[in-house]
């Protein structure tokens, strides 16, 4: 017996809120977890450069046609142009970069855990810009990550030393110094943001890291984008339209209705699906000392984020 299904239950489905949240969550870290494995195929015809120069150009031209369709207006004040320099200097350039030249080193997967460090970071430095307390469960998930850090260093490091080079430990050094920048940026957003639109805030960032991103390409790369071969472009095409973009836009809708902490869980999430796209589709290793430092980042971002407040004698549990 064959059971027909009305095709309007399933638009009912999608109409739904609740699904319509799950959806975009999901995508969202879909995403961004695709999106390491969408460097590194990238990276093999287009060095760093000259890879961020066209990906941020076509996000920037791709947010300036929203923003017209949407009817947004662009704030005039020198604050928001300030401001978006600032950030895509430490949101773009200087993490982009990194990011770049490291997964010229290391795998994929390795880079998105590594990058998953950036709450534990980003609290050390709020403690400093915000005033914000590091209260002791804090400083212990702050160690424990730390720790795990440590661990996937030493691992690239003994693996340099094996084979008399260090590229691994470079590269290392350059993602966790790009996970710094970006926890620096996302600092100053906290402090000077003035409540701009979440679309418009992406415009001058971007257009900051298409201009820096030119330059450093002019100065020290020859490639010329018009070179580039299909799958080149298909993956800097695929990381400026879904994974700045979408994602951001995906980011933006998702933290409007949820919960923080709900979205917080993609620092979880990511590094995951990141390792699995290594895995199944780079012929990317998962060693065993990586698996430890990815584990001891992970605990230590649930201990520092997560870990229940104590409650006084006599209070009741919820």
């Amino acid at each position: 017996m064959v059971t027909r299904h009305d095709p309007s239950s399933y638009g009912a489905l999608v109409s739904n809120p609740t699904t319509r949240l799950v959806l975009a969550y999901a995508a969202m870290c879909l995403i961004w977890g695709s999106t390491w494995m969408g460097i590194k195929i990238g990276l093999r015809g287009a060095p760093p450069f000259t890879s961020i120069a066209v990906r941020m150009t076509i996000a920037t031209v791709a947010v300036w046609i929203i923003v017209r369709a949407l009817r947004v207006r662009i704030p005039r004040e020198t604050h928001f142009f300030r401001l978006g320099v600032v950030l895509g200097m430490f949101h773009i350039v200087l993490p982009y970069s990194l990011v770049y030249f490291g997964e010229q080193r290391i795998p994929s997967g390795q880079a998105a855990v590594l990058y998953a460090t950036m709450p534990l970071i980003v609290a050390v430095i709020a403690r400093f810009a915000l005033k914000d307390p590091l209260k002791p469960r804090k400083l212990l998930g702050i160690a424990i990550g730390i720790g795990g850090v440590a661990v996937i260093f030493a691992d690239s490091w003994r693996a340099g030393a094996a084979t008399g080079r260090n590229a691994h430990a470079v590269g290392v050094a350059c993602v966790v110094g790009s996970v710094c920048a970006a926890s620096i940026g996302s600092v100053a957003t906290k402090k000077w943001n003035r409540g701009y639109h979440p679309v418009v805030s992406l415009l001058i960032p971007f257009a900051t890291g298409a201009v820096a991103a030119t330059a450093g390409a002019h100065m020290w790369e020859d490639e010329n984008p018009l070179e580039f071969n299909g799958t080149t472009w298909g993956s800097i095409v695929y990381l400026a339209l879904a994974g700045s973009v979408g994602a951001f836009s995906l980011f933006f809708y998702a933290i409007k209705h949820l919960d923080v902490t709900v979205i917080s869980y993609q620092t979880f999430i990511i590094p995951v699906i990141a390792v699995m796209f290594g895995v199944l589709l780079l012929d990317e290793t998962v060693s065993p000392r990586l698996g430890v430092g990815a584990a001891l980042i992970l605990a230590g971002i649930a201990v520092a984020t997560w870990w229940p407040p104590s409650r006084k004698p006599g209070e009741a549990r919820a």
